[in-house]
C-alpha cells in the first residue's frame, strides 16, 4: 500500500497537464501512486497524459480514470477517492504543479504527528492574479501541530487563517471514509462548501513550511469563478450549512456562514447605488440569510441553474 495518492483531476488542460505530470512523477520520495481522472476531454490532454506517463513514470504506479462522461471535478476527485488504497490522499490540479521535494516535505510532517488528519502545505501563486489569498505558513508562524479540535476547527472555518482549497493538503483517507467526506457534484467552489464538513469532524492539523504547490492564476482557471453561477452555489451552502450546524463548533460555524452570508447580500445591493455604513448592512445581510434559507429549503444543487 503506497503512503500517498496524488489525485490529478483532468479536464481540457493540454496547455499545462505536461508540466503538471512531470512535476509529480519527479518526487524525491517514491512511495506514492498516482490516479488521474479524465472528465471526457475534448482536447489532446489526455493523450499528452498517456505520452508523458510512458516516459516518466518509471517505478511510479499510475492509473488513469474516466468519468464516463462529463461531470466536474467533485465526481472526478470522489472517483480517484474511491480508487485509493493509500494511507494519505493529496489533490493536484492538473494545470499547477509541485515542487521536487512536496511529497518528501508533506509526508516527513505527517509521519511525525500520524494523529494529524490533514497537513497543510505553502504554497505560491505564480501568473497574472496575485490577488488570492494563499496559505503561506511560514508567515502564519502556526506551530507544527494543532491537537486541540476546537482550536483546529476554529482555524479551519476562518479563510482569513487556512484558505479552503483542497489542493496542497494530505488528507488521511480513513478519515475522510469514516465520515463519508466527498465532494459535492454539479455546484462551483466545492472546495468551500466541503470545507465546512471536513472542519466538524477534524481533531488535529499539522503543517509543512516548505512550499511544495504552485498554483497557476489566469484567465483559464479563474473564468468560472466570476460567473453568476458560483455565487447561487454559495447562497444555496449558507442555507445547507445552516441546516448542518454542529454544536461542537456551532459559534465558528455560524460566524462563517453569516459573513458567507454578509459578502452574498453586499454583492446583491452594489449595483444599486453607494452602499451604505457597514453597521447598516448587517440588518439586511441577516433578512438575507433568512430568505436563502427559504429559497433554498428543498433545493439540490442540481437544481440550482433551473
Amino acid at each position: 500500500m503506497p503512503l500517498i495518492s496524488v489525485i490529478i483531476p483532468v479536464y481540457n488542460v493540454e496547455r499545462f497537464v505536461e508540466e503538471c505530470l512531470r512535476s509529480v512523477l519527479a518526487q524525491t520520495m517514491r512511495d506514492f501512486d498516482v490516479i488521474i481522472v479524465d472528465d471526457c476531454s475534448t482536447d489532446s490532454s489526455i493523450e499528452i497524459v498517456h505520452r508523458v506517463c510512458a516516459e516518466c513514470a518509471g517505478d511510479i504506479d499510475v492509473r488513469i480514470l474516466s468519468t464516463g462522461k462529463n461531470s466536474g471535478v467533485s465526481v472526478a476527485r470522489n472517483k480517484g477517492i474511491e480508487a485509493s488504497t493509500a494511507r494519505y490522499i493529496y489533490f493536484v490540479d492538473s494545470d499547477d504543479y509541485i515542487s521536487a521535494d512536496a511529497l518528501e516535505k508533506l509526508s516527513a510532517v505527517a509521519l511525525r504527528h500520524p494523529q494529524a488528519q490533514i497537513v497543510y502545505g505553502t504554497s505560491k501563486i505564480f501568473g497574472n492574479d496575485s490577488n488570492l489569498p494563499i496559505i503561506d505558513i511560514a508567515s502564519k508562524k502556526f506551530p507544527e501541530c494543532i491537537d486541540n479540535a476546537r482550536m483546529a476547527r476554529k482555524m479551519m472555518l476562518s479563510h482569513n487563517l487556512l484558505p479552503d482549497y483542497v489542493w496542497n493538503r494530505l488528507f488521511l483517507r480513513e478519515w475522510l471514509n469514516k465520515y463519508s467526506l466527498r465532494f459535492k457534484p454539479g455546484i462551483l467552489a466545492e472546495d468551500k462548501y466541503i470545507g465546512f464538513y471536513m472542519a466538524r469532524y477534524v481533531d488535529s492539523i499539522a503543517f509543512c513550511n516548505s512550499t511544495t504547490y504552485y498554483y497557476r492564476s489566469n484567465s483559464f482557471n479563474q473564468t468560472a469563478c466570476k460567473s453568476d453561477f458560483l455565487w447561487t452555489c454559495i447562497d444555496w451552502m449558507i442555507a445547507d450549512w445552516t441546516r448542518h450546524i454542529n454544536f461542537k463548533s456551532a459559534l465558528s460555524q455560524i460566524i462563517l456562514i453569516f459573513r458567507t452570508a454578509h459578502t452574498s447580500y453586499t454583492r446583491l445591493i452594489w449595483h444599486k447605488g453607494p452602499l451604505p455604513p457597514a453597521w447598516k448592512r448587517i440588518p439586511g445581510a441577516i433578512l438575507h440569510w433568512a430568505k436563502l434559507n427559504h429559497r433554498f429549503r428543498k433545493s439540490t444543487p442540481s437544481e440550482l441553474c433551473h
